[in-house]
């Protein structure tokens, strides 16, 4: 079966009115109806990449065009199930490029081993490589891992040349932050966040609902863009990567 690859941008999100009219959504819920929505046009069986265009045009942010890149804070979470670090790249490569950025202030990696996948600690070491890679070369002022068990991340810490200075945990798997843990990130000055995020950001049964079966995901991106000056989000969008199926030939 031939396939391609496709890369669909969301745009500023914060101007989707449609967005706007639904509540209490989760980063999951927001993003699956985000997707409904700039597809909202193109059945499954017609995603191609003038299509992904089409949707997107005239959803950039427009709220920083003229604005000092020094007065933008551009934090960026990418969701990831495999420890490939050429995946990881990509994904980095395109988010710098879309937000036309030589680099963004803070990166949170959340890994979701697929099942039966390698050991946790061997796969976030592999991915680790192009975060070493980025932040030396001044691509990423600060970084850090998602949803890590303490004595994985310990362990990890304790390896890595460069030191991730971020930690984020799921308060609704863990409903308490673990003392060991908060004491570690006390000694060695790491950012402990909490978020909600779902581990699985986009589950399998909505890809195959939005973009037809046999969609594979290749990772997710989210990104939002704030002003220094007021704290404001003035821009937050997803980027979604993956490989489609296309009709063989006859």
């Amino acid at each position: 079966m031939l396939s391609k690859n496709l890369l669909i941008e969301t745009g500023n999100i914060l101007s989707l009115n449609e967005l706007k009219k639904i509540a209490g959504l989760n980063t999951r819920d927001e993003l699956i109806e985000t997707l409904k929505i700039i597809l909202k046009d193109t059945k499954p069986t017609e995603i191609s990449s003038t299509a992904v265009s089409r949707n997107i045009n005239g959803k950039t942010d427009v709220e920083t065009e003229n604005v000092d890149r020094k007065e933008l804070k551009i934090t960026v979470k990418v969701f990831i199930s495999t420890a490939k670090a050429e995946v990881l790249k990509q994904a980095l490569d395109e988010v710098l490029k879309v937000l036309h950025t030589d680099a963004v202030e803070s990166l949170v990696v959340a890994y979701k081993k697929a099942e039966g996948g390698d050991d946790i600690l061997n796969s976030l070491q592999s991915l680790w490589s192009v975060i070493e890679e980025y932040k030396e070369a001044g691509k990423i002022l600060s970084v850090g891992l998602s949803d890590v068990d303490t004595e994985v991340f310990i362990q990890f810490f304790k390896s890595a040349n460069i030191k991730p200075n971020i930690i984020q945990i799921n308060l609704a798997t863990c409903c308490v932050v673990p003392p060991v843990l908060q004491e570690f990130t006390k000694e060695n000055d790491i950012q402990l966040l909490t978020h909600s995020d779902p581990c699985q950001i986009l589950p399998k049964e909505s890809v195959t609902d939005i973009f037809g079966a046999d969609t594979n995901l290749h990772w997710v991106a989210r990104y939002q863009i704030h002003l220094r000056c007021r704290g404001v989000l003035s821009s937050k969008g997803y980027l979604v990567y993956i490989e489609k199926p296309t009709s063989t030939p006859s």
